[in-house]
């Protein structure tokens, strides 16, 4: 049973004044052009923006389209980046209730959302049928990691099973810094997925479970890598009334770990160009802005640029809301497209701080043969330890 109140839903969708300023509006002062990543690298219809898709969640919910699959399309090709939130004159928040529609229509059709639901459920991650592997990463790091300590490493599904340089970069930081720290042994998911695309009850019992298991192990902090995990855990579960420890996400913690434990960074080059990605779950949803950037600055020889969107107004990745996996190219084409903005800069590396998007910018990169470095920031950090 959904928790949502029909009526205020439609009368905030209502609220959109159809100016489509949520398309490709450019505020130079702001840093805005182009507004919505999926209009921008798409063949640019109505529905690909969201003032066309308020339309048709409008019609779907009124009774005046036809609850079919196809009919609900448009509510799926959307990042849910919240740029267009950020610019919005209405007072409404077009993001969220896009988020509350696709709830709300949970009964259409829908099987790319429905198998990720069911992996998450029996196995604990969206990408295999076995939730053993979120731990093999840890027999590639060189020293036993504890299955407990005073702070719980969070992988997260994608670090996890997909880049695991970022959890042996991360473990590796820990342990040089002195940090009791501990690893579970079969994680569970956050289920952001299951969120963003319209689950709410599975999504409910999955925090349920993960609530659960913090205190049958006596987790008091959380620490992630995951921009995604960590908007869901200390957003969304306080939502659902589900309770668990207080979570961090690495660059909130390091900066003061490097300070205090005095550990030395030595150069990784001279000069050398890198630009920043904010991902939408870290910057525009929690406001982690500086952060990133302070680690950055840290690591001698590198040179910090930003790209011509950044912070509130930074282009999405390509990979959120579901995307990557409804529309795998046009994620992908999304993804190239802000690769070229850091070609625009002149920048040697894409730094950014959640694994998701460095996962879909390696595909964007890959996509136009950019020989541009996507790296997660404690992997600069893992390599310039002394």
């Amino acid at each position: 049973m959904t928790e949502i109140d029909l009526d205020d839903l439609i009368e905030n969708l209502m609220q959109c004044r159809r100016c489509g300023i949520c398309r490709n509006a450019v505020y130079e002062d702001r840093g805005f052009d182009g507004v919505c990543p999926v209009w921008k690298n798409s063949y640019g219809f109505e529905t690909s923006f969201m003032r066309g898709r308020i339309q048709v969640a409008l019609a779907l919910l009124e009774g005046t389209l036809e609850r079919t699959a196809e009919n609900a399309e448009a509510l799926f090709t959307c990042t849910l980046c919240g740029n267009c939130t950020e610019i919005c004159a209405a007072e409404f928040d077009p993001t969220d209730c896009l988020e509350k529609v696709r709830e709300v229509l949970n009964e259409i059709p829908n099987d790319v959302r429905d198998e990720l639901t069911k992996r998450i459920m029996e196995y604990n991650n969206p990408y295999t049928e076995s939730g053993l592997t979120k731990r093999d990463w840890t027999a590639e790091v060189g020293f036993e990691i504890p299955l407990k300590g005073e702070i719980l490493y969070y992988t997260g599904c994608t670090a996890a099973t997909k880049l695991p340089n970022i959890a042996k970069s991360t473990v590796k930081i820990l342990k040089a810094a002195g940090v009791d720290f501990g690893v579970l042994a079969d994680e569970p998911c956050c289920g952001s997925v299951m969120l963003r695309t319209g689950r709410r009850t599975d999504a409910t019992l999955n925090a349920e479970k993960f609530a659960e298991r913090m205190r049958d192990e006596g987790i008091k902090k959380i620490v992630v890598t995951c921009a995604g995990c960590l908007n869901t855990l200390r957003e969304d579960y306080p939502k659902l009334k589900v309770n668990i420890p207080e979570a961090k996400h690495v660059v909130e913690v390091l900066p003061r770990i490097i300070r205090e434990k005095k550990l030395k960074l030595k150069p990784l080059g001279r000069d050398i160009k890198v630009t920043y990605h904010d991902p939408c779950h870290l910057s525009r949803a929690l406001g982690l802005y500086e952060e990133p950037r302070d680690l950055i600055k840290m690591i001698p020889g590198l040179q910090l640029v930003e790209m011509e969107t950044t912070r509130e107004t930074a282009m999405c990745c390509g990979a959120g809301g579901g995307l990557r996996s409804f529309d795998s190219e046009l994620s992908k084409r999304i993804a190239a497209d802000r690769v070229k903005s850091a070609h625009t800069v002149e920048a040697e590396m894409i730094v950014t701080s959640c694994p998701f998007c460095e996962h879909n910018l390696k595909e964007g990169a890959r996509k136009i043969n950019s020989s541009v470095r996507v790296v997660d920031v404690v992997d600069l950090l893992a390599e310039s330890l002394d």
